[in-house]
């Protein structure tokens, strides 16, 4: 007996579903779709399904389908004849093959999504790499065009600042040539006015006399310098002791170049061990400062002196702390900057102590001593270059000596007399450097609380130096005199009041009328002012304030004891040959 052919055996075939095309994908894109194209191959139609009542819609169900579709047959055929334990039992197996067709199937169907999820996934990655690339190549391409247009532009302001130059040089080239052309046509004058005209006056001429007598007197000076035992015992003699040993060491050098009745005419004692000698000309002064006259002089007239080189000290302003002014290369490569001989500059040093600078202070003065009043007066008129800064020194002046133990004028500390010391602040009995009292000022000299005794606004110190100016015209000129005629030009210390600001450009006293304009509505009547005794007279000035009185210039308080006054000669019972030398020695600190 056949048996009848199984339900659910026969199937419809698979439908296919044609995709649309159109656009340009891309790789990630393109995948995908066929992904989705492979799995709808793979897959049955579910309508189909549903009209056979069986999940296999395949000409070939699978082994476990089969299994369990046969034994749902013998059950239905045998039914009334099989026990009830039996058919259990196929039924387990039933549900068995079914739920592992079940499992298999969900298997199958997994791996597919994860092989079409890692299609995706790797052409996704090939996008993007590629657009990383295109991306880089452009990056690339924008650095050497960006790197292009730099450096034509550098080279362009290189040009463009080469020109700049050039175009200044040759301004200045015509601005010279300008100058020049209208200075000839000015100057020029016919050989006659050339014959008749007069010399024109130099400044010696209108120079103070006594400037040009002591640049002959200095010119004919020698310091000598004397140590040692030797030294104590020549300095105990007398002047005319003195003297006569200086001559008699004249006379002992045998030179051909000798001038004729070379002489030392007068001696004095200076501070320091030191002996000034003033010769009978300046020929015996420049020949006696010869190398081998010099040791011969020396040793004949005192074991171990020397002569010692006139010094011309300049005030340095506002010069960098980082220069060092005690190493001797600073020095060396200050000269080379400015073009200056080889030890020119003798020494330099600070005007106030490194420790006793404010916090952050970057400039400070400084004492530039230099061995030729020529080059300090080119420093002085040129300029002066230190660690890259251009600065102008001044010339030092000579003002009044104090007494920084005593706080009196006149004299130094080794000379002070006085047994109490005397604070520069306070003027309490004890050291400046030890005063206590900050918020109290006293002037030992003029005893008033209104400024300390070393202020440089003290009224007693600026009369002094009035006195002192007066006595000293060199301090009026800012120049070292030299036999340059320039360097003999004298400058007032402070141009007067009524000659910086005259009367007549004073703001009360321009005309009202200027400053009327068309158009405006006149001003109201201003309250007319009452002046004082100031403002009286139509030759005063309005703008002028009146100082409180001040002591006579050239008058002294006569309360100094034994000390004398700066430029006044030696002290009383000072031997002397003359009268009219300094015991001070200024240039020859």
């Amino acid at each position: 007996m056949a048996k009848p052919p199984l339900k659910g055996l026969q199937g419809s075939p698979a439908q296919t579903h044609p995709t649309s095309s159109g656009t340009r994908q891309t790789r990630s894109a393109t995948a995908a779709l066929e992904a989705d194209k492979s799995t709808e191959r793979s897959s049955p139609p579910k309508s189909t399904a549903k009209k056979n009542n069986v999940e296999d819609t395949s000409s070939h169900p699978p082994p476990l389908r089969r299994i369990a579709n046969t034994l749902t047959h013998i059950i239905s055929q045998w039914q009334g004849k099989m026990d009830m334990k039996v058919k259990q039992d196929l039924q387990e197996i039933i549900n068995f093959a079914k739920e592992a067709e079940v499992s298999e199937r969900e298997g199958n169907r997994g791996s597919a999504e994860q092989t079409k999820v890692s299609s995706i996934r790797e052409a996704v990655k090939a996008d993007l790499v590629e657009l990383y690339n295109a991306l880089g190549s452009r990056m690339n391409n924008m650095q050497e065009t960006s790197k292009e247009i730099l450096t034509t532009a550098k080279q362009t302001l290189k040009v463009a600042e080469e020109t700049n130059a050039d175009t200044k040089d040759l301004v200045n080239k015509i601005g010279k040539v300008t100058d020049a052309t209208e200075k000839i046509a000015t100057d020029t004058v016919t050989y006659r006015d050339a014959l008749l005209a007069r010399p024109a006056q130099t400044s010696r001429a209108g120079a103070d006399p006594k400037v040009l007598s002591d640049m002959d007197r200095k010119a004919k000076q020698i310091l000598v310098d004397v140590y040692g035992e030797e030294g104590d015992k020549l300095l105990s003699k007398s002047l005319t002791e003195i003297l006569s040993k200086a001559n008699e060491a004249i006379a002992k050098i045998e030179d051909a170049d000798k001038p004729k009745d070379t002489k030392a005419i007068t001696v004095l004692k200076a501070r320091g061990h030191a002996i000034l000698i003033t010769l009978n000309s300046k020929e015996a002064t420049a020949w006696i400062r010869r190398v081998e006259n010099d040791i011969a002089f020396t040793n004949a007239f005192a074991e171990g002196s020397h002569i010692r080189e006139r010094t011309y000290t300049l005030i340095v302003p506002r010069i960098p702390i980082t220069f060092e002014p005690g190493k001797d290369e600073n020095l060396r490569e200050i000269e080379e900057v400015n073009g200056l001989a080889k030890n020119t500059i003798s020494k330099a040093k600070w005007i106030k102590p490194p420790e006793k600078r404010r916090q952050g202070q970057t400039h400070a003065y400084a004492l530039l001593s230099l061995y030729s009043a020529d080059n300090a007066n080119i420093l002085i008129k040129d300029g002066l270059i230190i660690c890259g800064t251009k600065i102008r020194p001044k010339k030092q002046k000579h003002e009044p000596i104090q007494c920084l133990k005593c706080r009196r004028w006149g004299h130094f500390v080794a000379e002070c007399k006085s047994k109490d010391e005397a604070c520069g602040n306070c003027g309490e009995k004890h050291r400046t450097n030890t005063c206590r009292n900050k918020d109290k000022v006293y002037c030992v000299v003029c005893e008033e609380n209104s400024h300390p005794s070393w202020s440089r606004e003290c009224p007693e110190f600026n009369r002094r130096c009035l006195i002192l100016d007066e006595r000293n015209p060199e301090n009026a000129m800012p120049y070292f005199p030299t036999e340059n005629d320039w360097t003999l030009e004298t400058r007032p210390n402070k141009i007067p009041l009524d000659e910086r600001f005259p009367s007549r450009y004073a703001v009360n006293s321009l005309a009202t009328a200027s400053n009327k304009h068309p158009g405006l509505a006149p001003r109201p009547p201003r309250r007319k002012q009452k002046h004082g005794p100031a403002d009286m007279g139509p030759n005063t000035n309005p703008n002028l304030i009146p100082l409180p009185h001040r002591r006579e210039e050239g008058v002294l308080p006569n309360d100094e004891g034994p000390f004398f006054e700066e430029g006044d000669g030696v002290p009383p019972g000072t031997e002397s040959t003359d009268e009219t030398l300094p015991r001070n020695t200024p240039g020859w600190s």
